[in-house]
């Protein structure tokens, strides 16, 4: 059937596979087969050739039940920590040559943002419980991913390399030598969220905790078979912390019912959740069994118009951008003064650039950001804000957007690609095209508040034969809008083919 497609998500220790109807949303078959890629990922940095031939095995017991199922197509993506490895990109190679299957890669920020698209879709009651502060963590063997959200909308979103199997490959030296194991895990866990609990917002009471992710299997018998979530409080969870931090790993491979394999793990996974649960003073924890591929279900779902996601991604992306912006101090009225003339340029210039919805939205988030440079030099701001976005968060752009983004912001200034673009070789012509378009309108918007005193209060723009007119009017002398916008508005005539010209009148 055309409504149902397969997806499979490559992690740090388990391929995750499921059939679903997307018009209904409803999961026709769903599992996984287990994958130690973490634990070389951890000790060796490189994923180990019996490990491949493990996931090969693996994807072709898959791809012959989505051959039984009559399913034809499918979505593959591999986590971040699958990506980690030194040698990441030969392993989907040879995926790829030996099974057929191309595997796309994950940012940290798209993860988060397909995690926030399942609890939206399927979380009980979400959209009141985040009427309180809820901070939602996603803890999965290699990574902690941490979304807040108060007043019922997006907050903030950070993630901390401190997931439970990552923390064992490093500790487990230590384990080995010490005798108050638990008290140095505790320091180390500590001494890594200290930097994650300085950025919080002081005003905010964090009510509730939701904990999920693919490293949580030792709170699946907590559970209800059918259902997806349980409530807890803070006394359940600190049975639970006492329980662990005395119990040897024979006992908790009973008690849990965890392979001997994995219960090297429950110790830090416990102790992290109530370093994090303790530090956040929150009163109500939520465990819910929703991951990346549940996501991943309700995306394409609402992609392909089955369903709502329940919330406004383009929203999510453009608080991520202005949590960013704010991190580094970018002067907020410049900045909603340059969003502003950029969207404006955008929509009445479209049939000048030709582009759509997606560009648009990349343009306002390269305007939100592309003053974040500054914190570091105001001079050359341009050069530092490329590789501030690039190494940021930024939710629910790829890691191609998150790369076009980032130029834009490094050619927004008087920096400015070659005419041919073939310094953006790495990015194909259609997308160096894109950049160049999107620049041009950036430079052109950030000209237009020269001054940083919000001059302009309206602005006429017309498309004439032979020049694009600027009109504004304006509460002070625009001359210097004026001067800037001759010396950058060159590149947008290069681009485009018509030269730009502001004029104004002031206002009596």
């Amino acid at each position: 059937m055309a409504s149902e497609q397969g997806f499979i998500v490559i992690g740090a220790q388990n391929i995750f596979f499921s059939i679903t109807n997307l018009r209904h949303l409803e999961e026709v078959e769903r599992g996984q087969y287990p994958v130690p890629i973490g634990e070389d990922i951890f000790a060796t940095k490189e994923i180990q050739p019996e490990t491949v031939d493990t996931a090969v095995d693996a994807l072709q017991a898959i791809f012959q039940l989505f051959r039984d199922y009559g399913v034809h197509h499918y979505d593959a993506v591999g986590s971040y920590s699958f990506f980690e490895a030194a040698n990441a990109q030969f392993v989907v190679d040879q995926l790829y040559s030996r099974t057929g299957l191309m595997v796309a890669p994950q940012t940290l920020a798209q993860e988060s943002f397909y995690r926030t698209q399942a609890v939206f879709a399927r979380f009980p009651h979400f959209k009141e419980i985040i009427k309180d502060g809820t901070v939602l963590i996603d803890i999965s063997s290699g990574s902690v991913e941490l979304t807040a959200f108060r007043n019922g909308k997006f907050g903030f979103s950070r993630n901390l390399s401190i997931g439970p199997l990552r923390v064992f490959e490093v500790m487990s030296d230590v384990q080995a030598t010490v005798p108050n194991y638990v008290d140095v895990l505790r320091d180390y866990i500590d001494s890594r969220l200290l930097d994650f609990m300085r950025l919080l917002p002081r005003d905010v009471h964090y009510t509730n905790v939701i904990l999920m992710g693919s490293a949580l299997s030792l709170f699946e018998r907590l559970i209800p078979v059918g259902e997806a979530t349980v409530e807890t409080d803070r006394e359940g969870f600190d049975l639970i912390y006492n329980e662990v931090t005395h119990a040897s790993d024979q006992y908790l491979s009973d008690e849990y019912d965890l392979p001997m394999s994995q219960t090297s793990q429950v110790l830090p996974t416990v102790l992290l959740l109530y370093r994090l649960i303790k530090n956040l003073n929150s009163d109500k924890v939520w465990i819910s069994n929703l991951n990346l591929l549940d996501g991943l279900e309700v995306d394409r779902a609402a992609d392909k118009g089955f369903m709502h996601a329940g919330f406004d991604p383009d929203e999510e992306i453009v608080v991520s951008a202005q949590n960013l912006a704010e991190r580094y101090r970018v002067d907020p009225k410049h900045r909603d003064a340059t969003v502003q003339f950029s969207l404006q340029l955008f929509d009445r210039l479209k049939k000048l650039h030709g582009m759509g919805k997606r560009e648009r939205l990349l343009l306002q988030i390269a305007a939100t950001v592309n003053d974040v440079g500054s914190y570091i030099d105001t001079h050359h701001h341009f050069i530092h804000s490329e590789y501030i976005i690039q190494a940021s968060e930024l939710m629910g752009l790829t890691s191609t957007e998150q790369k076009m983004v980032a130029t834009i912001a490094r050619y927004h200034s008087s920096d400015q690609p070659q005419t041919d673009l073939s310094d953006l070789a790495e990015l194909n012509s259609a997308r160096r095209l894109t950049i160049a378009k999107l620049a041009a309108l950036l430079r052109v918007a950030d000209s237009l508040d020269a001054s940083r005193q919000q001059k302009i209060e309206s602005l006429r723009v017309s498309v004439k034969p032979d020049e694009v007119l600027l009109t504004a009017t304006a509460n002070d002398d625009v001359e210097l809008e004026r001067w800037t916008l001759a010396r950058k508005g060159r590149f947008f005539a290069a681009v485009f083919g018509l030269p730009i010209e502001l004029k104004g009148r002031t206002q009596a």
